[in-house]
C-alpha cells in the first residue's frame, strides 16, 4: 500500500483521481437524487459530460501551488466544498424538488431554516458513498511519505551557477501544465454550451426552470450563474430609489380607465376561478376540423358555448402579450398587470425577492384566501417562491397528485384528472375565494396517449399540428367536465370564472403549414399573419348576466386584472397597472406585444412597416413621411408601458409604494406543505363549501370520463393519499 502511494505521490495522480471520482459521483447524483426529465441519447450524453468542465477547472487550482503538501490540501478543501454543495443539494432536492439557489442560501429565513429542521430525515443510508473521495483522497494525503518539492528536487541536481536559472524555468513550466489543463476545462465547458445550445437554443437567456441548466450544464455551474445572476439583480434593486417611480405613478394615472357603472360591481363577493387554457389560441374558437373523410368536427365545442353565451363577456381581438417567460409573463400580465421582462422569466429572475401588488395579495385584502393549482412541480418557472411573493394562501402542486403511472405525460397531470383531483382542495377554501388553474395537456409538441385519443387529426405534413387538435379537443372535454362539477355543487352561481390562453401554441415557422386549414396561402403568409395568429381568447364568465357579448376591442393580457377588479367591485386608480378596464369607454383599444409590435383596430406596427390592420396591406410606402412620423410616434408611445413595466420590475420599484386599500403582508412564511391540514385548521373554514355540504366531499359529484379513474377499482385506503413527497421520474418540464 505505502509503495502504491508513495507512486501516486510521485507522479502527482492525486489531482487526476479527484477528477474522476468527483466526476462519477456527480453523474451517480444526477440520475438517482434528480429528477431532471432527460430524455433521448443526446441529453443523456450532455448529462455525462457537464460536471467534468467545472470539476477540472476548479480542482486545477490546486495545481498552481509547487509545494506538493499544499497542492494536495488544497485540493482536499475544493473537493470538500464541492462535495458540501452537491450534498445540500441532494438534501434540499429530496425535500423540495428544487436547486439550492444564494436568495435561497442567504436571504430566506423560512426556507434555511425548513431546510435544516428536515435534514436528519432526509439523510439515508447510502449517502456515505458521496462521502468515499474526499474520504479516500485525505488518507492518501495523510499517508504519503514527506518529499522535496518537485522545483526543489530541479533546484538541487543543477549546480550552483545555475541554479537561479533552473528555478525560473522549472517554476515557469508548472505554472504552465497548471494553466494548460485550467485551459482544457475551460474549452471542455465551451464544447459543452455548444452542444446545449443545438438541443435547447436560448438557453441561458430562457432560464424559467432551474432543472434545464442542471441538466445542461450542471450544477455547478448553476451555482455560480446564480450567484452572478443575483448579484447583477441586487445591484439594479440597490440603486433604485422612490425617486425612480415619478415617471411610473404619472403614467399608470394617466393610463388609467375609469370604470363603466354599467358593469362595476356585477361580480362583487363572488368567488373567482382563473383558467390558464395551455396553448390555446383564438382561431380555435369555432373552428371545425375536416377530416380525410369530409367530415367536420368541432375541436372546443364547449368552449365555443362559453364564448358565445350571454353570460359570457368574450373578446376576439385579445392578444397573449408574453416573451420569453411564456406560462410565467401570462401570469405577470394578467395577475400584475405588468409585462415579462424583456429576456428570461420574470418569475426565475425576480419572482423570489420583489414585492408585487398581484391579484392575490389585492383579493386577500378585500377578505378572499387564495390559492394556485399545478400539475407540474413547484420549481418549474419558480412558481413556489414567487406564488409566496403573490401572497397566494396555498399552493397545490405536483407533490399533491398522484402523478404515477398512466395518470402524467411528460409535462405533468392530465388535465382530466387535474381538475378531479384539485376538488379535494378546493372545497376545503373559505369562499370567497380566488383559485387559479394551469392546464398543460394541450401543450407542445400535444402528445396524447391512444386511450384520450378520440378526435382526428388534422391532415398535414407536420405531425406537431395534427396533434394540436388533438390536444385541443382533449382540454375542451376537462374544461366542461369541470364546468359541471361546478355546477353540481353549486359553486357555479356564486362565481366568476376567467378561461384565457396563455400563449401560442404554434409557432411562426410552423404557422405557414396550418394556413390552409385556416382559408390561407402559405405563399403569402408573413409578418402580419404570424403578429395576428397571437390572438388567444378571453371569456369572463358570470352565471346569472344576460347581457354578456363577443367584443372587438383589441386588447391584451395586461387588461385582465384591472377589468376584473372593477368587476368584482374594487377600485385600481391607486394601482400601477400598465393595463386598462375592457370595459371601461375609456380604453384606448392598443395592443403592445412584448417584441415592441403594436395593434390597434387601424394599424399594425411591425418593426418600421405599418400594415392597415383590416386587410393586412402594408401601407407604410403610400404615407408621406409627416404621417409616417405622427404614426410612429403613437406607437412609441404604446411601447412606453414596457419601459415603465420593466424599471417596476427590475427595480423593485413597488417597496416603496403601498396603495392605501392594499393591506400590506408578508410573503407566505411556510412553504406549501401540509396544506390540507391547513385549511382545516383555517378560522374561516365554515365558509368552505365542504362545510356548507355539512363535512361532506362533493368529489362524488365530479364525473368525468378519464380513462385513467375508469382503470382502476380501488378505493381512497387502497390508494393511499395522493400527497406524494417525491415527484414522480420522468415528468418532464414544460419549455
Amino acid at each position: 500500500m505505502s509503495r502504491i502511494i508513495s507512486k501516486l505521490n510521485k507522479k502527482n495522480n492525486y489531482f487526476f483521481i479527484a477528477v474522476i471520482l468527483f466526476w462519477l459521483k456527480t453523474y451517480a447524483a444526477y440520475l438517482v437524487e434528480f429528477n431532471l426529465g432527460v430524455t433521448g441519447l443526446f441529453q443523456h450524453i450532455l448529462l455525462f459530460i457537464n460536471p467534468l468542465p467545472f470539476i477540472i477547472i476548479f480542482f486545477s487550482i490546486s495545481l498552481y501551488f509547487k509545494r506538493k503538501k499544499v497542492s494536495h490540501y488544497s485540493l482536499l478543501i475544493i473537493q470538500l466544498a464541492l462535495s458540501f454543495l452537491l450534498y445540500s443539494n441532494i438534501l434540499y432536492y429530496r425535500e423540495f424538488t428544487d436547486f439550492l439557489t444564494m436568495n435561497i442560501m442567504m436571504g430566506s429565513n423560512n426556507v434555511s431554516g425548513a431546510m435544516l429542521t428536515s435534514t436528519i430525515a432526509m439523510i439515508r443510508s447510502w449517502d456515505l458513498l458521496y462521502w468515499v473521495d474526499v474520504l479516500l483522497l485525505f488518507f492518501l494525503i495523510k499517508k504519503a511519505p514527506s518529499s522535496t518539492t518537485d522545483v526543489e528536487e530541479a533546484a538541487n541536481v543543477s549546480t550552483k551557477t545555475n541554479s537561479r536559472f533552473k528555478f525560473l524555468t522549472t517554476n515557469k513550466t508548472h505554472k504552465g501544465k497548471a494553466f494548460m489543463i485550467t485551459k482544457f476545462g475551460v474549452l471542455l465547458f465551451i464544447g459543452n454550451l455548444l452542444l446545449a445550445e443545438i438541443d435547447r437554443p436560448q438557453l441561458l437567456t430562457r432560464t424559467f426552470d432551474r432543472n434545464f441548466i442542471v441538466k445542461y450544464l450542471g450544477i455547478n455551474f448553476f451555482t455560480g450563474y446564480d450567484v452572478v445572476h443575483t448579484i447583477q439583480t441586487n445591484s439594479i434593486r440597490a440603486n433604485a430609489d422612490e425617486s425612480h417611480l415619478s415617471k411610473a405613478v404619472t403614467y399608470a394615472k394617466q393610463n388609467h380607465a375609469a370604470p363603466n357603472a354599467e358593469y362595476f360591481g356585477i361580480a362583487e363577493d363572488r368567488n373567482v376561478i382563473m383558467i390558464s387554457m395551455e396553448s390555446i389560441q383564438q382561431f380555435l374558437i369555432d373552428f371545425e376540423l375536416e377530416d380525410e373523410y369530409g367530415r367536420k368536427h368541432e375541436v372546443m365545442p364547449f368552449v365555443n358555448s362559453l364564448f358565445h353565451s350571454e353570460a359570457s363577456y368574450s373578446y376576439e381581438n385579445f392578444f397573449h402579450q408574453t416573451g420569453q417567460g411564456k406560462s410565467a409573463d401570462a401570469e405577470v400580465l394578467a395577475e400584475l398587470s405588468l409585462y415579462g421582462l424583456p429576456q428570461g422569466s420574470a418569475f426565475q429572475t425576480l419572482g423570489s425577492s420583489n414585492t408585487f401588488h398581484a391579484t392575490p395579495n389585492i383579493l386577500k385584502s378585500a377578505g378572499y384566501t387564495t390559492a394556485a393549482f399545478h400539475g407540474n412541480v413547484g420549481s418549474f418557472w419558480n412558481r413556489t417562491d414567487t406564488y409566496g411573493r403573490f401572497g397566494y394562501d396555498y399552493f397545490f402542486d405536483s407533490e399533491f397528485y398522484d402523478l404515477s403511472e398512466d395518470r402524467a405525460m411528460e409535462y405533468g397531470l392530465k388535465d382530466k384528472l387535474f381538475f378531479h383531483d384539485s376538488v379535494e382542495y378546493m372545497e376545503q377554501l373559505p369562499q370567497p375565494f380566488y383559485s387559479k388553474f394551469i392546464t398543460v395537456t394541450h401543450h407542445f409538441p400535444y402528445p396524447i396517449d391512444e386511450a384520450n385519443e378520440g378526435f382526428p387529426k388534422a391532415q398535414t405534413d407536420d405531425e406537431t399540428i395534427n396533434n394540436f387538435f388533438v390536444t385541443a379537443n382533449y382540454a375542451d372535454q376537462a374544461i366542461e367536465e369541470f364546468f359541471n362539477y361546478l355546477k353540481a355543487s353549486g359553486l357555479y352561481d356564486n362565481s366568476m370564472i376567467v378561461l384565457y390562453g396563455d400563449h401560442f401554441g404554434i409557432s411562426n415557422m410552423r404557422n405557414p403549414h396550418v394556413a390552409p386549414l385556416l382559408g390561407q396561402d402559405p405563399e403569402e403568409w408573413g409578418n402580419y399573419e404570424n403578429t395576428h395568429m397571437q390572438r388567444v381568447p378571453l371569456i369572463i364568465h358570470i352565471p346569472g348576466e344576460t347581457n354578456g357579448q363577443v367584443f372587438d376591442t383589441f386588447s391584451g393580457q395586461v387588461d385582465i386584472l384591472p377589468t376584473m377588479m372593477h368587476l368584482l367591485g374594487l377600485e385600481t386608480d391607486q394601482y400601477l397597472f400598465m393595463g386598462q378596464d375592457l370595459l371601461s369607454e375609456e380604453h384606448d383599444g392598443t395592443v403592445t406585444l412584448r417584441n415592441g409590435r403594436v395593434i390597434n383596430k387601424d394599424y399594425t406596427f411591425i418593426e418600421q412597416s405599418v400594415y392597415d390592420t383590416k386587410t393586412g396591406n402594408e401601407i407604410h410606402e403610400d404615407l408621406s413621411p409627416v404621417e409616417l412620423n405622427a404614426l410612429y410616434k403613437q406607437r412609441d408611445r404604446a411601447r412606453q408601458a414596457m419601459s415603465y413595466s420593466d424599471e417596476i420590475m427590475q427595480m423593485d420599484l413597488l417597496r416603496f409604494y403601498t396603495p392605501e386599500s392594499l393591506t400590506v403582508t408578508e410573503p407566505i412564511d411556510y412553504l406549501y406543505r401540509d396544506q390540507l391540514q391547513i385549511l382545516k385548521r383555517d378560522n374561516r373554514r365554515e365558509t368552505s363549501l365542504i362545510e356548507k355540504n355539512g363535512g361532506v366531499s362533493t368529489i362524488e359529484l365530479y364525473e368525468t370520463d378519464a380513462p385513467e379513474m375508469m382503470n382502476t377499482d380501488m378505493d381512497e385506503e387502497e390508494m393511499g393519499h395522493p400527497n406524494h413527497t417525491e415527484t414522480p421520474k420522468g415528468i418532464e418540464r414544460i419549455e
